[in-house]
C-alpha cells in the first residue's frame, strides 16, 4: 500500500476540520478529491504530504509518516499547493530547480545532472520561455505551470495537486492535464526500488475531475462520505447530496449551451 489513512483527525487549533478518515491509495492511481468548500480537501492533502499535526495513523510506504525526515518524504511526495499572490522574487530557473532539493546530501549532487533535469521539466511544461523572469513578474496561470514544474523536478512518485486548473485559461488547463497524463504513464525511483507515479487532487471543476481520474473520494463536513467512481456518484445523486446542489441537471443544462458546436467532419 502507498498511503494509508486510518481513524485520522486533524484541523487547526480548536478547529477541527477532518474526522475519521480511512482511506488507502495504491500505486499508480490517480484519484480526485471533492467537496464543498470547508469540506476538508486542502486539509487532508496536507496530512498527506506531512504539513499539520493530526491524531489516527498516516502510513506511507508502509512506514508511519513520522518516522521520516522531511527531506526523505520530500522524495516520495510533492505537493502543488492552492495558487496564492505572495511570490519570492527567484527566476523561474532558480525556482523550478529547487525541486532538486530533497535529492541533495552532505556531498551535494550533480550540479550538470540537476541542470538537465531543471532544463528538461521546464521544456516539458512550456516555461523556457521564463526562466529568466521573476516569480513576481509572472501572471497567476504563468505561476501555475512553474509549480508544476517544480513538483516534476523533485521526482517523487507522488504528486499532490490543490486546485492545479486555477487562473489557468482553457489551452494551459488542458496542457496541464497532458502533463500530468503523461508522467502518469511513468514510475519514479525511491530508495533505489521504482514506485509508479500517482497523483491525487482537489479540482473544483467536475468536468476537469472527469477528465482526471475515474476514482472519486468525495468529503462532506469533514468525512468521507462515498468513495468510488465520479460518473456513479453524479448520475446516483451523491454527489448532488455532497454539494448540496443538482449537478447532474446543471450538467445538462451546460451540455445544451454547447449544442452549436458541430463534430468535425
Amino acid at each position: 500500500m502507498l498511503i494509508e489513512l486510518k481513524g485520522v483527525t486533524a484541523g487547526y487549533g480548536r478547529n477541527t476540520i477532518l474526522r475519521d478518515i480511512d482511506l488507502k491509495i495504491e500505486q499508480g492511481e490517480k484519484v480526485f478529491i471533492g467537496g464543498a468548500n470547508g469540506s476538508g480537501k486542502t486539509t487532508l492533502l496536507r496530512v498527506i504530504a506531512g504539513l499539520i499535526p493530526y491524531k489516527g495513523e498516516v502510513l506511507i510506504m508502509g512506514r508511519d509518516i513520522k518516522s521520516y525526515k522531511r527531506k526523505e518524504l520530500a522524495r516520495i511526495i510533492s505537493l502543488m499547493p492552492q495558487q496564492n499572490q505572495i511570490y519570492f522574487a527567484y527566476k523561474v530557473k532558480d525556482a523550478v530547480s529547487l525541486g532538486r532539493y530533497a535529492h541533495t546530501s552532505l556531498l551535494g549532487s550533480d550540479p550538470k545532472e540537476n541542470s538537465k533535469i531543471t532544463y528538461d521539466v521546464m521544456k516539458t511544461c512550456g516555461i523556457l520561455d521564463l526562466k529568466d523572469r521573476f516569480l513576481n513578474e509572472l501572471s497567476g496561470g504563468q505561476v501555475q505551470r512553474v509549480m508544476l514544474a517544480m513538483c516534476f523536478c523533485q521526482a517523487s512518485p507522488v504528486i499532490l495537486l490543490d486546485e492545479p486548473g486555477s487562473n489557468l485559461d482553457i489551452k494551459y488547463n488542458a496542457e496541464i492535464e497532458k502533463h500530468i497524463n503523461v508522467w502518469m504513464e511513468d514510475s519514479s525511483e525511491v530508495s533505489g526500488m521504482p514506485v509508479k507515479n500517482t497523483a491525487i487532487a482537489v479540482f473544483h471543476d467536475l468536468s476537469q475531475a472527469l477528465r482526471f481520474s475515474g476514482r472519486a473520494v468525495l468529503l462532506k463536513e469533514g468525512r468521507i462520505f462515498y468513495d468510488g467512481s465520479l460518473e456513479d456518484a453524479v448520475t446516483g445523486g451523491i454527489a448532488s447530496e455532497v454539494y448540496d446542489f443538482d449537478i447532474a441537471n446543471y450538467k445538462r443544462e451546460e451540455q445544451s449551451l454547447w449544442n452549436f458546436v458541430q463534430p468535425d467532419r
